[in-house]
C-alpha cells in the first residue's frame, strides 16, 4: 500500500511517540534507592511445534483452501524483580508454513515490554509496550471485516502508559493513555493510528465490593484519501464484587458520543451506550469457569471506528494430574456506521487436551470451528485440527542490579 506525504508524517509521529513512552517506561526502572539496588533476574524460553490442517483457511466463502500447516515457535522471557520495580521483556518468532501454498508462508514477530515501578507507597507508574508484525491468518487482527481473498500483512504498534495514585487507603485514582498504530501491506485495508486518555477512580465499598467511575476520549486517524477523523467520548460507572476466593464477577455502563470530522463535509454525530461484563469462577479444585461479555466503538481497518460487541467463555477441567482438558468460545460482531455491507458476525469455538508428559515436555491436541458471516457477502466456516509439542528449557535465575 503506498504511503503519501500525510502517512509518512503520522509513520514519523508514531515512531517518535513509541520511542518516547519506551523511554519513559524504561526511565521509571531507574528510580531505585540506594537501598534498593540488588534485583533477581531470570530467563526462560520455550520452542514449540505445531501441525495442523484447515478446511478453509481464508475463511472465505468463495476461495475455499484447505491445506496442512507448520508453525515453528521459539520464545524468550526476560524479566527483572526488585523490591519496587518490575521490568518483563518477551520475544517470540513464528515459522509459518502452509504445504502446496507458499504464497501464505510467512516469519511473524511479537515483541513486548512490560514495566511497573512504585514511586512511593502511593505512586506507581507502569508501562506496557508492543509491537506485532503478523498476518490476517494467524492473528484476530479486525477479524469480523470484509471477507478477503488473501493473507494480509500488517505491523500493530501498541503504547501504554499509565499512573496509578492511592488518594486514601480506600480511594484509588487511575491517569493512562493509549497509542495504537497499524499498517497493513494491502490496499484493501486501511491503516490507521488511535491514541487518547482515561480517567479512572475507584472505591472499596468493603472488603468485598469496589465502584468505579471512568471517562475517556480517543481520537481515531485514518490513513485516507477523504482525510477522515472520529473523536469518541465515553463515559463507565462500574461494580465489582469478590465474595470469596474462588469467586470474582464485576460489570460496568455507561455512554458513547461519537463525533466524525470528513473534509469539505459537516460533523456527524451518534450516541450509544457501552458495557463491560466479567466473571471468574473456580467451581472445585479441577474446575474454573470464566465469562466475558462487552460493548463498545473500536478502531478498524475499513477506515471508520465500529461498535463491536463481545462474547468470550472458557472451561478448564483437571482431567488428571498431568492432563488438563479447555473449551474456549468467542462471539465478535461489527455494526458499521459507514459501510454498506451490513453487521459482520464472527465465531470461535475450540475444545483442546494438554498432556503434561514431564515438567518440561507438553503435547495438545485441539479443535478450531470458524463461522464468519457478512449480511451482503454470505457466510464461511472453518474446521482445523492441530497438534502441539511444546519444550520448556531450564530457567535461569541470578541476582544483580
Amino acid at each position: 500500500m503506498a504511503i503519501g506525504v500525510g502517512g509518512l508524517r503520522g509513520v514519523n509521529r508514531a515512531l517518535a511517540l513509541a520511542f518516547a513512552l519506551l523511554v519513559f517506561g524504561l526511565l521509571a526502572t531507574c528510580l531505585e534507592t540506594r537501598a534498593a539496588l540488588a534485583q533477581d533476574w531470570s530467563f526462560e524460553s520455550n520452542l514449540s511445534q505445531r501441525m495442523g490442517y484447515n478446511s478453509n483457511l481464508l475463511l472465505n466463502p468463495e476461495n475455499e483452501i484447505s491445506t496442512f500447516s507448520s508453525q515453528t515457535t521459539p520464545e524468550i522471557q526476560l524479566s527483572r524483580a526488585g523490591p519496587t520495580s518490575d521490568i518483563t521483556l518477551l520475544g517470540r518468532v513464528d515459522f509459518n508454513e502452509y504445504f502446496n501454498h507458499s504464497d501464505f508462508n510467512s516469519i511473524d514477530e511479537l515483541g513486548s515490554l512490560d514495566v511497573s515501578k512504585a514511586l512511593s507507597e502511593r505512586s506507581t507508574v507502569k508501562f506496557n509496550g508492543s509491537i506485532n508484525h503478523d498476518t490476517t491468518l494467524e492473528s484476530d487482527q479486525d477479524v469480523t471485516g470484509k471477507f478477503v481473498d488473501d493473507a494480509i500483512r500488517f505491523t500493530a504498534w501498541n503504547a501504554n502508559p499509565s499512573w496509578e495514585y492511592l488518594l486514601s487507603p480506600i480511594d484509588r485514582l487511575n491517569l493512562s493513555a493509549t497509542y495504537q498504530q497499524v499498517e497493513y501491506q494491502s490496499a484493501e485495508k486501511t491503516d490507521y493510528q488511535t491514541y487518547g486518555p482515561t480517567v479512572t477512580y475507584s472505591h472499596d465499598l468493603s472488603e468485598l465490593a469496589t465502584v468505579n467511575a471512568s471517562l475517556r476520549y480517543s481520537r481515531f486517524d485514518p490513513d485516507d484519501e477523504e482525510n477522515r477523523r472520529q473523536d469518541t467520548y465515553g463515559g463507565l460507572i462500574g461494580y465489582d464484587y469478590h465474595p470469596t476466593e474462588r469467586f470474582t464477577i464485576g460489570g460496568a455502563a455507561g455512554l458513547s458520543y461519537n463525533v466524525t470530522h470528513e473534509e469539505g463535509q459537516s460533523d456527524e454525530s451518534d450516541i450509544g451506550y457501552r458495557f463491560q461484563f466479567n466473571m471468574n469462577y473456580l467451581i472445585n479444585e479441577q474446575t474454573r469457569a470464566t465469562v466475558s461479555l462487552s460493548r463498545d466503538t473500536e478502531p478498524s481497518g475499513d477506515g471508520e471506528e465500529v461498535t463491536r460487541n463481545r462474547a468470550s467463555a472458557g472451561l478448564s477441567y483437571q482431567m488428571t494430574e498431568m492432563t488438563v482438558f479447555t473449551l474456549n468460545s468467542s462471539y465478535v460482531d461489527d455494526q458499521e456506521t459507514q459501510s454498506e455491507d451490513g453487521v459482520a458476525r464472527y465465531v470461535t469455538v475450540s475444545p483442546a487436551v494438554q498432556w503434561n508428559i514431564t515438567e518440561d515436555l507438553s503435547l495438545a491436541a485441539s479443535y478450531q470451528f470458524r463461522y464468519k458471516t457478512v449480511e451482503s457477502s454470505g457466510s464461511a466456516t472453518d474446521n482445523g485440527a492441530f497438534i502441539t509439542l511444546r519444550y520448556a528449557l531450564p530457567e535461569v535465575h541470578w541476582s544483580g542490579f
